[in-house]
């Protein structure tokens, strides 16, 4: 039985992550009687760094699947995901997931301990659902949507707008093209990037060996990562990207031009038709193919674009979330 108010965040990683940061730094500024656990995966020092300041507590459960592996893994890894939830899960007021099949042992888990289970769908879903979600929500848990079109895939879902992290910093335009690879780094858009006549361009690469692209181009900015990049998208007169949190955020936070990459390799993300209404939704341009003309036509178009005007839907979100709980 729970004798005071808790709430317990799964941040699962990436963009997941990003959501839940938002939903944190929401809650603490709104009130000081809550008790904060959050569950990351384990040896996830991103996610560890980013939320340890808004929790009482940081848990730790193993993620069953990484990216590129297969089902079988999943399987395998599960039982582990399960056993860790069973030793650290307590009973919460409340519990809110951020999707990826990270969330699911320690979703289920609270709920079968009598927690209230509210869990967000991803920024790019409109035709398809996430399987996480998507399970989650058919055995009682409540969908946190980001923009109105998701009442299709879930109509008893809420909708806030979409949950994004606070702004750190001024929006400014410094004249830099911002090419954002994520973790895994795209290095057929750098490629194509240091061949044109662009002069000045930051590269956030990842993986990818950013060697490379400094030799070629020893003008432009070139890192692997960056634990502030929120100041490079501040900076940007235009954010290139795949449809990630970051290119959410630098939307919809910084209000920046945005150029979306469709990759056709993730397929267990969502599908292009997915994308290409995300995109229209931050009003950003969308990139089915890649070449260098295609690229630079794009990156005209999204500098004429107007930036898109949303309100928090963190904000929204950690207010309804205070009001109910019991």
């Amino acid at each position: 039985m729970v004798h005071y108010k808790s709430i317990l965040l799964i941040a699962s990683g990436g963009g997941h992550t990003g959501y839940i940061v938002g939903v944190a730094e929401k809650l603490r500024s709104k009130s000081s009687e809550l008790t904060i656990d959050i569950v990351i995966p384990c040896g996830d020092l991103w996610s560890q760094t980013l939320l340890e300041k808004y929790a009482d507590r940081i848990l730790c459960v193993p993620k069953p699947r990484l990216p590129g592996e297969n089902f079988v893994q999943l399987l395998r890894n599960i039982p582990s995901a399960i056993y860790y939830s069973l030793r650290r899960i307590k009973q919460y007021n409340i519990v809110v997931a951020s999707g990826s099949n990270h969330s699911l042992a320690p979703a289920l888990i609270s709920m079968l301990k009598g927690s209230k289970l509210y869990v967000i769908e991803s920024h790019d879903r409109f035709v398809t659902k996430g399987k996480t979600v998507a399970l989650l929500s058919s055995i009682g848990g409540e969908t946190v949507l980001h923009w109105d079109e998701q009442k299709k895939l879930y109509p008893r879902g809420h909708v806030f707008g979409p949950i994004v992290r606070q702004k750190k910093y001024e929006s400014i335009d410094k004249g830099y093209i911002l090419a954002i690879g994520g973790f895994e780094g795209n290095k057929k858009l750098y490629d194509i990037l240091v061949e044109t006549e662009l002069e000045n361009v930051v590269l956030q690469t990842g993986r990818v060996d950013p060697e490379i692209y400094r030799s070629k181009r020893p003008e432009w900015i070139v890192f692997r990562f960056d634990p502030d990049l929120d100041k490079w998208i501040a900076g940007a007169k235009v954010v290139i990207g795949h449809n990630s949190v970051t290119i959410l955020e630098a939307a919809v936070t910084y209000r920046k031009p945005v150029v979306l990459l469709w990759n056709p390799k993730w397929k267990a993300a969502a599908t292009k038709k997915d994308v290409e209404i995300f995109a229209r939704k931050i009003n950003g341009v969308f990139l089915d193919e890649l070449s260098r003309d295609k690229l630079l036509d794009a990156i005209e178009k999204a500098i004429k674009n107007k930036p898109p005007q949303y309100m928090n839907g963190a904000d929204k979100f950690a207010e309804y979330l205070i009001e109910n709980i019991v």
